[in-house]
């Protein structure tokens, strides 16, 4: 298996060690998972497909180690999961000179994440593009000790502003393309988190942030054999 598809995917929703503690799903030929922060303020889905994997169920209880066995291997690695009595107990990394066993937890020990059961409408959609992506991780970078951000109906669209407050605070605005627009006053999110999706996904050059007014937000990244979706609930400002 390509170590850096694995890799990908750990990034996709480890999200800079916002999650740790996830269930791996492989039918043989998609890896999957599904995970929730520490805070409950983004869920999400992650597929990767196209792959040659035994079957299996398991828990990866502390991606942040596992993250850091791999990288002592080289980029091609043979990826096996070992069991004792029918029972996942260990994943199997080597290639020519290093083997790696990771111990895999029982899948009960690992946080459920919860079904989005019943979806809003979104009526607000933001285009995303690599400009938007590399501006908003360079002005998260900017304001480090700011936790929020705002979608805010300006005349003619919406804007993206870091650092938001009906008071005078230090914010960077972010003009975006947008399609229909329906909210009527800002909606707040996470930004810390926010910023670690778009840039475990920054070689996606286009997507659509879609907003409801009532709280929610929803993107969706398509990336060669990657399919990775999030859901951001939004806050209230500090």
């Amino acid at each position: 298996m390509n170590k850096l598809s694995l890799n990908s995917f750990i990034q996709k929703y480890h999200l800079g060690g916002n999650v740790n503690s996830v269930k791996w799903n492989s039918d043989g030929s998609t890896l999957s998972t599904r995970f929730i922060s520490g805070d409950k303020s983004l869920l999400g889905e992650l597929s990767l497909s196209k792959q040659k994997l035994p079957e299996f169920e398991v828990g990866v209880y502390d991606t942040t180690l596992l993250f850091k066995m791999l990288s002592t291997l080289s980029d091609s690695v043979d990826f096996k999961v070992n069991e004792v009595d029918g029972e996942p107990v260990n994943f199997n990394f080597s290639d020519k000179s290093l083997s790696v066993d990771y111990v895999l937890a029982a899948t009960g020990v690992i946080p459920d994440v919860p079904e989005m059961k019943k979806m809003p409408e979104f009526g607000t959609l933001l285009k995303l593009d690599s400009q938007f992506i590399n501006s908003f991780i360079k002005g998260k970078a900017a304001l480090s000790d700011v936790e929020t951000f705002a979608i805010t109906p300006v005349k003619g669209g919406v804007e993206v502003t870091i650092g938001y407050s009906d008071m005078n605070s230090n914010r960077i605005s972010i003009a975006v393309q947008s399609g229909a627009v329906d909210l009527e006053n800002p909606v707040i999110f996470n930004a810390d988190l926010f910023k670690e999706v778009l840039n475990a996904n920054k070689e996606c050059s286009k997507a659509t942030l879609q907003v409801s007014a009532k709280g929610l937000a929803f993107v969706e990244f398509n990336i060669d054999d990657f399919v990775a979706k999030y859901y951001l609930v939004s806050q209230q400002t500090s």
